[in-house]
């Protein structure tokens, strides 16, 4: 794993944190028809509709909407507890 300030890391509009996600995870894509495409780990999957001919923020969304999944709420708390960022 590689350390980021998740303050910062914006992989939507970043492509640097973008390529980052995407080495770290290794999402893959493929395209299920013309209007769609996927992101994939794998076991599961993400399809999301390409708007306006942009493929490339389409992966984007799909790859983070992806990785998204995999945060469970025991990975929040801990998040906010490692950032001092934990109220009660």
């Amino acid at each position: 794993m590689v350390p980021v300030n998740l303050d910062q890391f914006d992989p939507l509009n970043s492509r640097d944190d973008l390529i980052k996600l995407l080495v770290e995870t290794g999402i893959s894509f493929s395209r299920p028809n013309d209007s769609d495409i996927a992101a994939e780990d794998g076991d599961t999957g993400v399809e999301i509709t390409v708007r306006r001919g942009d493929v490339v923020t389409a992966a984007a969304r799909a790859a983070c909407e992806l990785a998204a999944s995999w945060i469970d709420d025991g990975d929040v708390q801990a998040w906010k507890i490692t950032t001092g960022r934990f109220s009660r």
